[in-house]
């Protein structure tokens, strides 16, 4: 005879020898046996209450719930929403910016924020490429089983860089767009400003991405294809359409990139508080190895960027 509840297992059988139990136990004695679904469970002989003439056992099997078994914290719509944002977007932005950054100075404008402009460009900004990889890794952990990042500090502490990197890109893309003319100036002020409403307004988005209507995959392939059509019979209206859309995403994508990462560290940092565990790990010294490789690839960036400026022309190439 057999019953289970939930986690926990009771087996009862009857097949125990009649003898009475030996001299100084009673029939309600604990012995500890071996059992197939774990080592030495609790096995519990009682009596049947039929003249003690035949045991019960009762072995007690306690199986601990699997992380596969749990709730999944991300739904398959918003994760893939935020692995574009959060690995695809910086990763496209990186290698768009190979040969240079397209906010970057085309001359030596004598402008204070020049150098800071020819950061996001991989020829100077190679070193935090380390850093960025470990966010994204983290980021696609994060999306697929955030229980595992919680478990561990270090891919937390990735994770929580990942906008760190973000927010620093979305700064320098938003100066070079507004170009202040002093480092406190009301363009800076400005600047910053947009930073903040661009990303609170990707945050609200991604809010809302696993509130839409769940409407099923087949809905949305006869919607793709049509569009997809129209596309290529009115392409004249469609192509600047198409081309607009590529400029406004380009200038948003580092303030999208970040309210991805505060997205997902948002949920981490919520499920870390449940866990003890999780809170007991934290440390000082993933902290402090991250911040001295991020100031050295600082030092490293600052130093290409002045020699890459220095090897630009002093007039404008139209001149």
């Amino acid at each position: 005879m057999e019953h289970t509840f939930g986690s926990s297992r009771k087996c009862i059988s009857a097949d125990q020898p009649s003898s009475m139990p030996p001299s100084g136990q009673t029939p309600d004695t604990s012995r500890v046996r071996s059992y197939p679904h774990g080592v030495n469970p609790l096995v519990m002989a009682a009596d049947n209450g039929i003249g003690g003439a035949s045991m019960d056992t009762i072995v007690l099997d306690y199986a601990q719930a699997r992380d596969d078994q749990r709730r999944r914290v991300i739904g398959w719509l918003e994760g893939a929403v935020l692995a574009g944002a959060g690995i695809l977007l910086p990763m496209g932005c990186f290698a768009a910016s190979v040969r240079r950054y397209f906010g970057g100075p085309e001359f030596q404008r004598g402008e204070w924020f020049d150098c800071l402009t020819l950061v996001p460009g991989v020829l100077v900004s190679w070193p935090f490429a380390p850093l960025l990889f470990a966010a994204t890794f983290a980021m696609a952990v994060g999306v697929i089983a955030p229980h595992r990042v919680v478990q561990s500090w270090l891919l937390r502490w990735a994770l929580y860089s990942g906008a760190i990197l973000a927010a620093q890109y979305t700064l320098i893309q938003a100066i070079a767009v507004v170009e202040p003319g002093a480092p406190l100036s009301v363009g800076t002020i400005v600047a910053v400003g947009a930073v903040g409403i661009a990303t609170l307004l990707a945050l609200g988005g991604l809010w809302l991405v696993p509130r839409l209507p769940r409407v099923k995959l087949v809905y949305w392939l006869p919607c793709a294809i049509l569009m997809a059509l129209a596309a290529v019979v009115f392409w004249r209206i469609a192509v600047p359409i198409i081309l607009l859309g590529v400029m406004l995403g380009a200038l948003v994508a580092p303030a999208v990139t970040l309210a991805a990462y505060l997205r997902v560290s948002f949920i981490v940092r919520q499920l870390a508080q449940q866990e003890p565990r999780a809170v007991g790990r934290v440390g000082l010294r993933v902290p402090l190895v991250w911040l001295t490789t991020y100031g050295v690839a600082w030092v490293i960036a600052v130093i290409n960027a002045i020699d890459l400026y220095n090897s630009l022309p002093k007039t404008p190439p139209d001149c």
